[in-house]
């Protein structure tokens, strides 16, 4: 499953672009990590929302049943891929995902970041689920990579093991995970 640009907003896009006399791109990335990434903001992702709770012995809380899954592409990767948007033109007017086609498990993405701290904090599957999550989530490279000769470099293995290095390194944050389920729960988000 992957998301392309459609309807009005594509239509928009274009007539943007051509008033401007510029060449648009759009570049649909999935779900960034790296080295660097905020730890106590519970908006940039799980790996760093799972990471802190598991820093701070706290129980992970799953949606759904675990199973689903997102496709995790290296902030180094999504360098590459903007720095070709930039240097061909075969870029110029074109919308492509950016990932590593890949799907990883939310509840292996828990699993392996308890192996990597050697901490173990209970995981628990909620069934819960919020409002407009996608299932499945993993991109469809095979435009970027015929286009512009794509090819992600760091595999998810790799990228956890720089990413919990760096953590590691870090000062505990409070989590502020907590909040952010209380605040999806007062909008109606979280069921």
């Amino acid at each position: 499953m992957y998301t392309e640009l459609t309807g009005k907003t594509w239509s928009r896009w274009v007539c943007v672009c051509k008033a401007l006399g510029i060449h648009g791109i759009t570049l649909c990335f999935q779900n960034v990590y790296g080295v660097g990434q905020s730890l106590k903001n519970p908006s940039t992702g799980i790996l760093s929302i799972f990471s802190t709770l598991i820093k701070n012995y706290k129980p992970i809380n799953i949606y759904e049943d675990g199973t689903e899954s997102r496709d995790f592409v290296y902030m180094a990767d999504v360098a590459t891929s903007i720095i070709l948007c930039i240097e061909k033109d075969e870029a110029n007017g074109q919308i492509m995902n950016i990932g590593t086609g890949v799907a990883t498990s939310v509840l292996g993405v828990a699993k392996i970041l308890c192996k990597k701290y050697n901490i173990e904090v209970p995981i628990n599957i909620t069934g819960n689920f919020r409002l407009g999550d996608i299932r499945h989530n993993y991109a469809d490279i095979s435009k970027v990579k015929s286009l512009l000769g794509f090819e992600p470099q760091i595999d998810f293995g790799t990228g956890m093991t720089l990413f919990t290095d760096w953590v590691n390194e870090q000062a505990i944050m409070a989590s502020k995970y907590e909040y952010s389920v209380r605040e999806m729960k007062s909008r109606g988000l979280l069921k």
